[in-house]
């Protein structure tokens, strides 16, 4: 099941960049017209993007809501992949 909707969405994809980084960039998209984010952590990134959805909820609390979290694997240059992708939402 995936989330769809109309309204204006951001997805982040998780790489070697520092988690402040990315922290910093879901919290920006959240304050402008963005109403909703996607957190995607692929292979080896699948931890971090847990641990960026932990301190996003511990940093906004009540002013995001989980709204699902799909996991999979994708077919990359012959290998599967495994994902987490966490939608999150404005409240």
């Amino acid at each position: 099941m995936s989330f769809r909707s109309e309204e204006p969405s951001r997805t982040i994809v998780l790489g070697n960049r520092p988690l402040r980084d990315y922290l910093l960039e879901a919290i920006v998209n959240l304050n402008r017209d963005v109403t909703f984010i996607e957190i995607l952590g692929r292979g080896r990134h699948i931890h971090r993007a847990v641990t960026l959805y932990n301190i996003l909820s511990s940093r906004l609390g009540d002013r995001i809501i989980l709204k699902n979290v799909e996991i999979g694997s994708h077919l990359i240059k012959g290998r599967r992949i495994s994902y987490i992708k966490i939608s999150v939402q404005k409240s």
